[in-house]
């Protein structure tokens, strides 16, 4: 079997790099998003993920109003079409749709980009009634549930106590971490489930969370109160904020020093920090509903009502007795056990199998 993987982000991708080394076991797996856009060469699978990254010039409509180009749209429809008639196409749905631009023209291309699918993977079974809902004009659609595989290519060379060692944390303190980009919108959610946390002997972790420079005219005053409120940031040992991108050899130290991840996604339909966290046995706590419900309800872990304080709070107690009675340890089995890239690359290869039969029987 010949696979093409048509999108252009790798390095850093440890969910797409995973996957193609677990694939390998199998097939052949070709990284080439170029491929994808000559339409020459012969695969028998062309899976795609995120449609906004198929091209270098597709994705940086992301960052902009733009309209997006029909000349771009109908070259993307035309390769698909060529793809259709030649391979099987499945695509694995990680997004409902960009998460820096929804309007209808990302909409539209999501759509469009779909419609052309044999095979769409899913990570919970939410997401499969949710493409059906949006898109009722897609037949013939053949939709599967393929768990998020585990991080454990992640280095993880500490324990809990030289974690905390390391970044000078009381072996004692109730430690919440929140790993990842932290958008503007969720610090608030963020301070307020910490706020929970029903002690003063404890510390956020949040190194993606960034001190943002406010919008004073003068630019010298700007800088000093930025770098000023940098400062203070720094003396307050309760949170550990704003450090920057996190080399994957250095997250060990973050994750191995909390009790339980929090995630303040409340909009998203997946998460990757739920596989993360239960990767380093730690309790996850996120919103009900969508992916992010779904899974955190089969493995056992709190979730909250976006909105209600009370239910916040409650799922904050939760993961805080919880990660006392060892729970994150179960999740860490589920997580090397049922989640395990071998595993699931064995799932994939199995579904493009039939994917490829069941095309060939029509």
């Amino acid at each position: 079997m010949k696979i093409l993987f048509a999108n252009f982000i790798l390095k850093g991708n440890l969910f797409m790099e995973d996957l193609k080394q677990g694939l390998e076991q199998h097939a052949e797996v070709i990284w080439d998003f170029e491929e994808f856009w000559k339409c020459e060469n012969h695969y028998d699978i062309i899976h795609l993920h995120w449609p906004e990254f198929l091209s270098y010039d597709v994705q940086k409509y992301v960052w902009t109003t733009d309209p997006f180009p029909k000349e771009l749209y109908d070259k993307i429809e035309s390769c698909l079409k060529h793809w259709k008639k030649s391979s099987t196409i499945v695509y694995t749905r990680h997004v409902q749709y960009p998460h820096l631009r929804h309007d209808d023209d990302y909409l539209n291309l999501y759509r469009m980009v779909t419609s052309y699918c044999d095979t769409v993977v899913h990570f919970a079974n939410f997401s499969i009634e949710q493409f059906k809902s949006w898109y009722p004009e897609h037949k013939g659609i053949t939709h599967v549930v393929i768990p998020h595989h585990n991080y454990a290519s992640i280095p993880n060379n500490s324990t809990r106590e030289t974690a905390r060692k390391h970044l000078k944390i009381k072996s004692d303190a109730t430690v919440m971490i929140v790993f990842g980009l932290i958008k503007e919108h969720e610090k608030e959610l963020i301070n307020k489930a910490f706020s929970f946390i029903p002690t003063k002997n404890k510390v956020l972790l949040a190194p993606k969370w960034k001190i943002n420079r406010r919008k004073i005219g003068y630019i010298r005053l700007r800088e000093w109160v930025w770098k000023f409120e940098k400062w203070l940031v720094s003396l307050n040992s309760k949170r550990i904020v704003d450090l920057g991108f996190i080399e994957d050899d250095e997250a060990h130290w973050y994750l191995n020093a909390a009790d339980f991840l929090f995630i303040p996604r409340t909009n998203e339909l997946n998460s990757g920090n739920i596989t993360l966290g239960c990767t380093f046995g730690l309790v996850v706590v996120g919103k009900k509903g969508s992916d992010i419900g779904e899974i955190l309800d089969e493995t056992g872990n709190p979730t909250f009502e976006v909105g209600n304080e009370s239910s916040l709070k409650q799922a904050i107690l939760n993961a805080i007795e919880l990660s006392k009675e060892g729970h994150g340890e179960i999740n860490k089995k589920i997580a090397f056990k049922e989640w395990d890239v071998s595993k699931i690359a064995d799932a994939y290869i199995n579904v493009m199998k039939t994917s490829i039969e069941n095309k060939r029987s029509l």
